[in-house]
């Protein structure tokens, strides 16, 4: 008889039987522990108006209470009428105080400040403790005033019609001259004066308004006013408008588009400034004693100067 080996040969494994996946989830669901945090969850759902109509109200509690003077909200610049959280308040109607407790605190006050016509744009609201409330928003900045039949209007650098009121007769001469506008503001305050022209001028105004050496180009350059086009329609294409700034002693530059035209050929806001400033800095200024000129700063090949007949006084015609 053969001598057995010393190693013994390892008995085979029993195939394990595949056990389906629907009856695996049965099994490890209907056990002891998973059933009973269902059971608790259930519970609570059905229990929870019950829980909640026994937990004492603490919205009227005076801790729990926002007032407008617990409202902090970005600094402003100057031109923002210091009383812009009452405006809002009130334009609103919301009380001027506030729980702490309520669930739609924010989204209401984000709403009011979002209409109001010296907010461009709201980016946050928060409640904390203490109670107060922070409420973070973009203001719109005046660019210029719209010259209309019964006053000057203040418009944004998009065209936005904004508050008037707000504005004393100092405040209008700061700020660059809109001229030639034949339409009304279509919307209400805090909305497009629905007229590409004013949109397009507004612009330019904004460009005119960047300092150089502590002064605006609208400075630098003694303007007086932006001339839109003659006879526009609301329909025109604004691309195709082409604007003239008046100096203060009378000549007319042809400034051309406005600064998001992407007409070809169009010089570049920064081209046509240098322009200005190499004609003024050759010329001693924009206006002499020969003038009012027209100083057209669109060619290429550079600027083009001619005078503008001046219509003759009433008592030299004979």
């Amino acid at each position: 008889m053969a001598r057995q080996s010393g190693n013994k040969k390892k008995a085979a494994k029993a195939p394990e039987p595949i056990v389906p996946a629907r009856t695996s989830i049965r099994s490890r669901l209907f056990r002891p522990v998973p059933l009973c945090v269902l059971a608790g969850l259930a519970f609570l759902l059905v229990m929870m108006p019950a829980i909640r109509r026994s937990v004492p109200d603490l919205s009227g509690r005076p801790e729990y209470q926002l007032t407008l003077e617990k409202l902090t909200l970005t600094p402003a610049p100057a031109w923002i009428p210091q009383d812009i959280v009452e405006q809002v308040f009130d334009r609103a109607e919301l009380s001027a105080k506030q729980s702490l407790q309520d669930d739609q605190l924010t989204e209401r006050v984000a709403a009011a400040f979002h209409t109001h016509p010296w907010i461009e744009r709201v980016v946050s609201v928060r409640k904390s403790w203490p109670p107060r409330l922070q409420v973070d928003v973009v203001y719109r900045e005046p660019v210029a005033m719209v010259r209309g039949v019964d006053g000057f209007y203040p418009v944004d650098r998009n065209g936005i019609l904004l508050p008037s009121q707000d504005f004393s007769p100092a405040d209008v001469e700061r700020y660059p001259v809109i001229e030639r506008v034949a339409s009304v503001p279509l919307g209400k305050l805090g909305e497009s004066w629905g007229d590409p022209a004013v949109t397009e001028a507004a612009q330019i105004a904004s460009v005119l308004l960047a300092k150089k050496e502590g002064r605006t180009w609208w400075q630098r350059l003694e303007l007086a006013g932006i001339q839109v086009p003659r006879h526009v329609a609301m329909l025109d294409d604004a691309d195709e408008m082409e604007f003239q700034l008046r100096t203060r002693g009378g000549s007319e530059i042809l400034w051309g588009r406005s600064p998001s035209s992407n007409h070809p050929g169009e010089l570049s806001v920064a081209q046509k400034l240098q322009r200005l400033e190499d004609f003024q800095s050759h010329y001693g200024g924009l206006d002499d004693e020969h003038g009012p000129y027209e100083i057209d700063i669109r060619p290429w090949q550079g600027i083009q100067r001619g005078l503008i007949a001046r219509e003759p006084r009433q008592n030299q015609i004979r």
